[in-house]
């Protein structure tokens, strides 16, 4: 059964919709985009659709363990003054191996405009509870945002200028979200990335994460459409 997504059939002026994958699919010629989605790799024909880019998404997940807070220049952005594009800069560099970046079926500034959206939403804390700014010379040089529910938190979007990373800037970021969270009493969280995104899993990994789930994302676009 397709599930229209709203959010995104909007943003994207698209009807766009979801569903696990299955041997025999409905075709719905109402939708322009279907995201088809299995814990495995597949190969399936919609008729009238073409499937145009394939990902597979990991979430990590860790435990979160009391350690020594440490004094890093990262703020909240609700205590620093800043300019919202240089959040935007960095936004796009986390989500080079994004599939709104990495399918040619979606325009740049599409990618970009939902990307902004995505930072706007964090700082007025409706999809985060917090977005922290590492500063560095008095310029923002990364960021990450978290939201909380109830024993554990996700990792929206974690971002390191590419003029400076192997600082450990990302890593500073991470262990000043885990600090706040063992304070709240948040047990474990989570983190999404893409498998493609090596750099970004290895680095995770080596901070103490570990894949706790796998996903394979298809997009299949209606032939008129595209």
């Amino acid at each position: 059964m397709i599930k229209r997504l709203d959010w995104d059939s909007d943003f994207f002026g698209l009807q766009i919709g979801e569903l696990i994958y299955e041997s025999n699919l409905e075709t719905d010629n109402s939708y322009d985009l279907l995201y088809v989605i299995n814990n495995c790799d597949f190969e399936i024909e919609i008729e009238n659709f073409t499937n145009s880019f394939s990902e597979t998404k990991l979430i990590f997940s860790k435990n979160i363990m009391k350690s020594s807070p440490k004094a890093y220049s990262i703020f909240s952005v609700k205590k620093i003054q800043y300019k919202k594009e240089d959040i935007y800069y960095l936004a796009y560099e986390s989500g080079k191996f994004s599939r709104f970046f990495l399918d040619d079926n979606f325009s740049n500034e599409k990618f970009e405009k939902l990307y902004q959206k995505w930072v706007d939403n964090s700082i007025s804390n409706t999809i985060a509870d917090d977005l922290l700014i590492f500063l560095e010379d008095d310029h923002i040089v990364g960021f990450v945002t978290y939201k909380c529910s109830d024993q554990f938190a996700t990792i929206g979007l974690i971002a390191v200028s590419s003029n400076h990373q192997g600082k450990g800037i990302g890593k500073k970021l991470l262990e000043t979200v885990e600090n706040i969270l063992f304070e709240q009493k948040v047990k474990t969280i989570f983190i999404p990335t893409q498998e493609k995104n090596e750099v970004a899993c290895k680095f995770y990994i080596k901070q103490g994460y570990n894949v706790i789930e796998k996903k394979v994302i298809k997009h299949y676009w209606k032939n008129d459409t595209i």
